[in-house]
């Protein structure tokens, strides 16, 4: 009896010096968009980010234009931030579609804690050429109707789930400590 208060006081104490992990989680709203931008000017996104604390990267994957701001800090965690990307044209690179994402990475320090894709399609138009033709596009939701891009289970946050798990594992682990002194008890 005396090594199961032992160990139940030890739990206790465990829990009482363990410091608080803030779980990362990150959600972009809206989770696709479509923009024209012209070869020698610019086009805005209006976006928001949700569930977030901190600084966020921003780039473009397969699309080779450039993006302004490259970092965002915010402060996301009980509302969600209006966040308004440029994307700037290249008369360089001709009228091109380019279906690619943008890539949202949640910093902790110098360490990706998360990353968002929000699918991107941009018509690059510039004066006095035409867009190529363009394949038929798969059927997708409105942007307004699909959901936000985010990292977790279901409509769960990543941060809620790594909670769940950390009670589920401590659980497991004072479980495991009662049996043990029960069996001890016994002999």
């Amino acid at each position: 009896m005396k090594k199961f208060i032992a160990v139940l006081a030890a739990a206790v104490l465990l829990l009482a010096l363990a410091s608080p992990v803030l779980a990362a989680s990150l959600g972009i709203s809206p989770s696709s968009i479509e923009l024209e931008v012209s070869g020698d000017g610019s086009a805005t996104a209006d976006l928001q980010v949700h569930y977030f604390s901190g600084d966020v990267q921003v780039s473009l994957v397969d699309i080779p234009l450039r993006v302004e701001p490259e970092t965002i800090h915010v402060d996301a965690l009980s509302e969600p931030v209006d966040v308004q990307l440029t994307i700037y044209g290249d008369e360089s690179l001709g009228s091109q579609v380019y279906n690619g994402y943008i890539r949202f990475l949640g910093m902790t320090g110098e360490t990706v804690a998360v990353a968002v894709k929000v699918k991107a399609k941009i018509n690059h138009i510039v004066a006095g050429q035409p867009l190529p033709p363009e394949a038929p596009a798969e059927e997708t939701l409105p942007p307004e109707a699909a959901p936000a891009a985010q990292g977790g289970i279901g409509d769960l946050p990543l941060s809620t789930v790594i909670i769940i798990a950390g009670g589920l594992v401590f659980l497991g682990l004072i479980a495991l400590a009662i049996s043990l002194a029960v069996r001890r008890a016994r002999y």
